[in-house]
Order: structure tokens, then C-alpha cells, then sequence
């Protein structure tokens, strides 16, 4: 049996001195709920036209009046514009976007949600959100604590990634000393 976090926080400080493992805790809870929640809501998807994240990238864009440049929308999303521009490139060529040049820079698309995609969209997302509601109901008076705590953990996990360094240095590990064949 694996040892549960707090026994794993105790033996990294304890091989490391110097580390600060406090914020093992709160990463490693912010991991389990985000299992547990896609746990949850991967049945839904099973058999679906959709995965999960390609609704949660098209439920902003929804009921959007105006189409939105891409850029935009991997902005929101916290993603790289490779990474959206692949995501949208399935959607589009599955039919649930539509992607039309943009007048202002020939170099951007605008993106629009296809009565395909809105009818998908509208078919799952309301089950999605009934599987979140069970999940969060037994917060009862609770819920306003913990939606503030997850804002404030948002808030500064946004700060704190924009301060991080953009590329990090090469791990170089040492080769494992190889043991004797035992005879």
C-alpha cells in the first residue's frame, strides 16, 4: 500500500532539510478533486460527439453573438495558441465551429459555434453541470468558503505562473549505480 500524503510530505522533508513541502498539501488535494471531478463526468462522455474539454472550450463561445478571434479564446483558456489551434482544427473539421477570416488581420480567424456544435453543446453541458451540482450539494453552507478559497488559489497560482520562468533548465540525473548480477 502506498503511503498516504502526509507520511510522503514526512520523508521528502526528512531526506530533504531544506525543502518547503507545505505546498504539497494543497497541490496534492487540488489533484484529487480535479480526478475525482473527471471521474464524475467521463461517463457523460463515453458515447458522446464531444470530450469534456472540447465543451468546456465551446461553452463560452455558446451564445456568443460575435464570432471571437482564437487568440482570444486560448487566452481565456490558459492555453497556447499551437494548442487551440489544434483543438479548434478538430472541432471544425467535425462541424461543431466554423472558422471565417477576420476583416481586421488577415492572419486571424474568427471563430462561431455551429448550430451542430450549439445543439451538442446544449445536450451535454446541462447533464455535466447536474453530475458538478451532486458532487459540491454536501458543501451546504460551506459553499461561498470554498468557492472564495478556489478563487484566491486561481488568483495566485495566475500570479505565480506568470512569474515563473518560461523554459527550465535541462535535468541532468546521474546514472544509477548498476549492481552486481548476483550468482
Amino acid at each position: 500500500m502506498l503511503p498516504q500524503p502526509p507520511a510522503v510530505r514526512r520523508q521528502w522533508t526528512a531526506r530533504h532539510p531544506g525543502m518547503d513541502a507545505s505546498a504539497m498539501q494543497i497541490a496534492e488535494l487540488v489533484k484529487r478533486v480535479a480526478a475525482q471531478l473527471e471521474a464524475a463526468i467521463e461517463p457523460l462522455y463515453d458515447d458522446a460527439p464531444l470530450t469534456a474539454p472540447e465543451v468546456d472550450l465551446l461553452i463560452p463561445l455558446r451564445h456568443m453573438e460575435q464570432p471571437v478571434i482564437a487568440r482570444r479564446i486560448a487566452e481565456h483558456r490558459h492555453m497556447s495558441r499551437a494548442g487551440i489551434s489544434k483543438a479548434l482544427a478538430k472541432l471544425e473539421k467535425r462541424g461543431f465551429i466554423e472558422r471565417t477570416p477576420s476583416p481586421a488581420d488577415r492572419r486571424a480567424s474568427l471563430i462561431s459555434v455551429t448550430d451542430a456544435g450549439k445543439a451538442a453543446v446544449d445536450a451535454l453541458f446541462p447533464r455535466q453541470v447536474e453530475i458538478e451540482s451532486r458532487l459540491v450539494a454536501g458543501l451546504g453552507a460551506d459553499r461561498e468558503r470554498v468557492v472564495e478559497a478556489l478563487v484566491l488559489l486561481a488568483r495566485t497560482f495566475e500570479r505565480a505562473t506568470a512569474e515563473l520562468p518560461s523554459s527550465s533548465e535541462p535535468l541532468e540525473l546521474e546514472a544509477p549505480a548498476s549492481e552486481s548480477p548476483v550468482t
